[in-house]
């Protein structure tokens, strides 16, 4: 899909560089210094959302962030966390297929 229609922002941003040449043109752009400290920021409240699940203090993947209270019905809570584990797995694949 890459090669037949892509955003104006991301030509913009990365010149039109293909995912497996990514990188190296936000190298260059200087993007991926403040790739690192942000995601590191957020890899600190990840690594301390662990160690509370590892010691049965919550369940994984509830960060307690529910502002809309999709979360109040039990049986729709299950319906939206089997949704969510599908999306990623989808996502994962669809990352898959533009590297290859």
């Amino acid at each position: 899909v890459q090669d037949i229609a892509t955003a104006p922002a991301y030509d913009a941003i990365a010149g039109g560089a293909k995912m497996t040449a990514l990188h190296d043109a936000l190298v260059k752009q200087g993007a991926m210094g403040q790739l690192l400290c942000w995601i590191g920021f957020l890899e600190v409240f990840g690594t301390m959302a662990l160690f509370q699940t590892l010691n049965g203090n919550r369940a994984p993947g509830d960060f307690k962030f529910d502002p809309l209270g999709f979360g109040k019905k039990p049986e729709a809570l299950a319906r939206y966390e089997l949704a969510e584990m599908k999306n990623g797995r989808l996502a994962m694949l669809g990352v898959g297929g533009m590297v290859h």
